[in-house]
């Protein structure tokens, strides 16, 4: 839980048992590299109080309440029964003030490339120039939310702080190529520094692998394409032939009902004409023609007889 100085916080921790008496609860801080301490809760005024121990909203739920919280305020809180019936429970850790400096930096360790792991692999997250040595560090392992584990810390020359950090992964999850990212608080609300790192070998083969797929898929796309376009080119063609056939098929058809049509008119016309001249031959007046010479020649020899 973050915080920034002069604010009031409220520190919830879950008891094992249901809380009924406040009075009968204590209250423990702890800093780095050392032991867990109590916290003075003595009666005092409402305006006075630094510390209020209060229910919470569930059964089970106490309430520290910091008021005008300061750097040194920043630690570890545990809640515990005074009678002694349970262990402590642990409450959230408080990080008051801004404890990044302009030397910050963040690193994360992982083992050589050329090193064979099987069953699990060490990281390490080294935390430099802070203010303080009461911050959070905890890691992302593929989504998996862990703690680890971190040392007091060491000041150096400059008075700013060095923390470590460490974590096991299981071989398979490193192999496997997944993110595993340190995620460090340093009291500063809702923002957070942190470090990925992954699987050198893993990340290789993949992007080698996406760059021959990528490679693959754009030659395949570009004769896609071309089939494509060969694949019009030859039905256009194939449509233009065919509409020439029937144009020519349809001119065709087109002159040979024209010529019949001729044909029929011509017949027609003939059969008209023939029609007409039997007509004539039939109906119009018959002409004889009489060989006078011949008759006179027929009255002569009868009148010798």
């Amino acid at each position: 839980m973050t915080a920034e100085v002069g604010q009031t916080v409220n520190l919830t921790c879950h008891h094992s048992y249901e809380v009924d008496f406040v009075a009968s609860y204590c209250w423990y801080k702890q800093r780095v590299g050392e032991i867990p301490k109590v916290i003075d809760i003595s009666p005092c005024q409402a305006d006075g109080c630094k510390f209020i121990s209060k229910k919470g909203n569930g059964k089970r739920e106490l309430i520290l309440e910091i008021r005008n919280v300061q750097a040194n305020d920043s630690g570890f809180y545990y809640c515990a029964d005074k009678v002694g019936y349970a262990q402590l429970q642990n409450g959230p850790i408080l990080l008051v003030g801004d404890s990044s400096t302009n030397k910050t930096a963040l690193l994360v360790f992982v083992p050589p490339a050329e090193l064979d792991v099987n069953e699990t692999v060490p990281l390490v997250c080294l935390v430099t120039g802070v203010s303080s040595n009461q911050i959070a560090v905890f890691w992302n392992i593929s989504g998996f939310i862990t703690e680890g584990s971190s040392d007091p810390g060491r000041m150096e020359g400059d008075g700013t702080y060095s923390i470590r950090s460490h974590v096991m992964v299981s071989g398979v999850t490193w192999k496997s190529g997944a993110d595993c990212t340190c995620v460090v608080e340093l009291g500063i609300p809702g923002e957070y520094w942190t470090k990925s790192v992954s699987n050198s070998k893993t990340t290789e083969k993949w992007k080698e692998w996406c760059r021959h797929t990528v490679s693959v898929g754009i030659t395949a796309l570009v004769i896609l394409i071309l089939l494509l376009i060969l694949i019009s080119i030859w039905s256009w063609k194939n449509v233009r032939s065919e509409d020439r056939d029937i144009g020519s098929h349809n001119e065709t058809g087109r002159r040979q009902q024209e010529g019949r049509k001729e044909r029929k008119t011509g017949d027609h016309r003939q059969t008209e004409a023939n029609l007409k001249t039997q007509s004539g031959k039939q109906d119009g007046p018959l002409y004889a023609s009489l060989d006078l010479a011949a008759l006179e020649k027929r009255s002569k020899k009868k009148r010798r007889k």
